[in-house]
């Protein structure tokens, strides 16, 4: 597999490379042309999430120390922040019901007195299948954030991914003439 293409400030950190100084310079140009100019906002129902609020501001200077924070990555960027507080809340979720479904073990002497053991293995039942369902809907919550991760900038890859190898070619305008 193929290595991703190297950004023009590591290129010429290294003082190292193939490329020319117009390579180098259309490259750096090109890596800049991908930013609007405009700083990521923070959007009401990011700030309102106590979670989704404290993810943005751990990403902020995360983001403006690589020049990434920029609104063009802003609404995956604030996706990526909601989606992390919907994930801790079904953990979170997960974990109460995990802790429910042991009350209700410990509960056995009490259903069995009571004559309603079947309803007890119906609940217990019941209670794990609540609970592997939680931890698909967590599961999926993950995955999401790892698409999220992989598409905004979140990624070195992801970063490198817009930008073009080669500079472009100009035609010879004596080829064109001659139609060759």
């Amino acid at each position: 597999m193929a290595r991703p293409p190297k950004t023009a400030a590591v290129i010429k950190m290294e003082g190292k490379s193939h490329r020319t100084k117009k390579e180098l310079a259309i490259r750096e140009k090109a890596e800049k042309g991908l930013l609007t100019g405009k700083m990521m906002i923070e959007t009401a129902d990011v700030r309102n999430d106590k979670v989704a609020h404290l993810e943005y501001l751990r990403l902020k200077p995360l983001l403006k120390a690589i020049e990434k924070y920029d609104e063009i990555y802003g609404a995956g960027v604030r996706r990526y922040c909601l989606t992390k507080s919907k994930l801790e809340a079904a953990e979170k979720e997960v974990i109460d019901l995990k802790n429910e479904l042991e009350q209700l073990k410990d509960s056995r002497e009490t259903f069995i007195e009571a004559g309603d053991i079947a309803e007890y293995y119906r609940l217990i039942t019941k209670m794990g299948d609540t609970i592997t369902k939680r931890e698909q809907v967590a599961k999926s919550l993950r995955a999401e954030m790892i698409d999220f991760e992989k598409e905004y900038c979140m990624t070195i890859k992801s970063a490198l991914r817009a930008i073009p190898k080669k500079p472009e070619t100009k035609a010879n305008a004596l080829k064109e003439a001659l139609g060759v």
